[in-house]
């Protein structure tokens, strides 16, 4: 069985996520284990070490309790979707964050990691906050960030951004095998001022290894990236977006967005990154001398 790992902080925008991580459960026959990480209090204090003997374990009962009181809100939402057949664990850890999280991931081999996320301040980060960032690019999990604003809905269409690099190739073919899953359609696309003959070598290599699979490519020719990528999201009704990950630049220069418009459309489709090592692209690169843009 696979393993679905779910951060979870008990508010709107994590309840709302694990809609999403219910569904997902479903279709790839996933367990969820649930995290969550709280941190103890920092405090100036003169007697500090005797203030932490006092009180630590006051703190650990009261943060339990308040745990206790919040996990069945999630079995209420399994049962109101009628899937409180999926097998849920739940795991409480005093920490950081992220390392918290990562650590487990490592531990429990766990296929994919789902959260949800709600926006920082300042452009670049209205759809990703600074710690779903983070966790994208330092992990080798597949990662499903759900906005805060993002109603949950079954999963029709999904979009695979890429630059038709031939190490695309083994990232597609888990996200149409993933789309199988969930009976939907997959698009592939790239934009690019660029004219090369990458797109067509791409395909015929695809079609070539996976004959008949349903797949539509796409290359559109423009120096708008964002805003090309958010219109043909709106014309094919796209509703989740998936991309190979390596570095923060890539996503600073998708989600960088200068419209209010296309932020407020983008921040309610949910994305998917699978990982790609860096060395990975560098030696695509350098053998075959290709642009570093999308």
């Amino acid at each position: 069985m696979k393993k679905i790992l779910f951060p979870l902080d008990f508010s709107e925008v994590s309840f709302n996520a694990f809609r999403y991580a219910l569904n997902f459960a479903k279709k790839i026959n996933a367990e969820i284990i649930t995290l969550h990480v709280y941190q103890f209090p920092t405090i100036v204090y003169s007697d500090y070490d005797n203030f932490l003997l006092d009180n630590y374990n006051v703190y650990e009962w009261s943060e339990f309790e308040n745990y206790k009181d919040e996990v069945p809100k999630l079995r209420a939402i399994a049962e109101e979707m009628q899937l409180e057949h999926i097998k849920i664990c739940h795991v409480l850890k005093q920490g950081n964050v992220q390392e918290s999280l990562l650590e487990l991931a490592n531990k429990e081999h766990v296929d994919y990691i789902i959260m949800g996320t709600k926006g920082a301040t300042g452009l670049k980060e209205v759809f990703l906050g600074t710690l779903t960032q983070s966790i994208m690019n330092n992990t080798k999990v597949p990662v499903l960030a759900i906005p805060a604003d993002c109603e949950y809905q079954p999963i029709h269409r999904i979009l695979f951004l890429t630059k038709y690099e031939k190490s695309h190739l083994p990232i597609l073919k888990k996200i149409v095998a993933l789309a199988q899953l969930f009976q939907t359609h997959v698009d592939v696309l790239r934009v690019s001022i660029a004219t090369d003959d990458y797109f067509r070598k791409f395909i015929s290599e695809w079609e070539k290894a996976n004959p008949n699979s349903g797949v539509d490519f796409f290359t559109l020719s423009s120096t708008d990236y964002e805003g090309t990528i958010i219109d043909f999201m709106e014309l094919h009704k796209i509703n989740l977006v998936t991309m190979p990950v390596h570095h923060l630049s890539f996503f600073e220069k998708i989600f960088s967005y200068s419209l209010a418009r296309k932020l407020t459309f983008h921040s309610k489709v949910p994305i998917l990154t699978v990982y790609q090592s860096k060395k990975t692209v560098l030696t695509h690169r350098l053998k075959k001398q290709e642009p570093a843009h999308l």
